[in-house]
């Protein structure tokens, strides 16, 4: 159950070589404060739609600050990716770390059903570019400014497949600065968006009852966003009622706990992946 928020973009593309297999050339830009940003890529739709070569020029006025190839060195992205951001700008300088200085945030896609979403920033705040990059899997990432800061706001993939189906499980945010070639995971910091959060799922938990969808995604989700905002007894106290009314006993056809068996897996699972601390 992957969110992403959807934000417009805009995509400009050259004609290429007549023909159905011949390749167009795809092309985006960005400017802020006489610094401009432009990414290339070789656009290809027979017989798949693909993207290769991709190249990212930087200037700052008329001074050229990068120019090079867009490779990735993550574990889980290989040669192949196209544009990202699933409605948010491709390209875009921000402020990121509040210093004054622009980083170029460039969000990328490898394609598939579950596989990934990531970022790159390029940091021109040294004496030489600095590129970063982060892996935010199925839910990718929405860019957003929450009393001042500039979060990447995304979810926790390894809730996926945990307690049921893909489709039927919850991702609780997280919430992630960038400063310094690093990224920060600050979701504990803005209690107030964890709790809007915890109040989808549980929307999401009641409407789950009248369409009969499988529960223990979307309940894991809300107990680990309760957890964070430090309600982890009252959420357990809440799932073991639900448990004694038959919620969590629904046969569901997958080998999965249910019950009291349910809880006590998930209470492990909180704990190991740090939401009990």
């Amino acid at each position: 159950m992957t969110r992403l928020i959807v934000v417009a973009i805009a995509v400009a593309l050259c004609a290429g070589t007549a023909g159905a297999a011949s390749p167009r050339i795809g092309q985006l830009t960005a400017s802020r404060d006489g610094w401009h940003a432009t990414l290339t890529f070789t656009k290809t739709r027979d017989p798949y739609p693909e993207d290769s070569h991709f190249h990212l020029t930087v200037k700052d006025g008329t001074r050229v600050m990068l120019d090079q190839a867009v490779t990735s060195s993550l574990p889980d992205v290989g040669s192949q990716f196209q544009p990202g951001g699933f409605g948010q700008p491709v390209l875009s300088f921000r402020d990121l770390n509040g210093d004054g200085s622009r980083e170029l945030v460039l969000l990328l896609f490898t394609g598939g059903a579950h596989c990934c979403s990531f970022d790159q920033i390029f940091d021109f705040s040294g004496a030489k570019p600095r590129k970063t990059e982060f892996d935010f899997a199925d839910s990718g990432a929405a860019i957003k400014v929450v009393g001042g800061k500039v979060l990447f706001a995304s979810g926790d993939d390894s809730f996926a497949y945990a307690f049921t189906d893909y489709a039927d499980s919850g991702e609780p945010i997280e919430l992630r600065t960038y400063d310094a070639g690093r990224f920060t995971n600050v979701t504990r910091d803005y209690p107030s968006v964890v709790a809007k959060d915890a109040a989808f799922w549980w929307t999401q938990y009641r409407h789950s009852l009248k369409t009969g969808r499988d529960e223990r995604g979307i309940l894991a989700a809300w107990s680990a966003d309760e957890a964070l905002l430090g309600h982890a007894a009252g959420a357990k106290q809440t799932l073991v009622r639900l448990s004694a009314t038959g919620v969590l006993n629904r046969a569901s056809g997958l080998p999965l706990p249910k019950g009291s068996a349910y809880i006590k897996a998930l209470w492990r699972f909180l704990d190991k992946e740090g939401y009990l601390r």
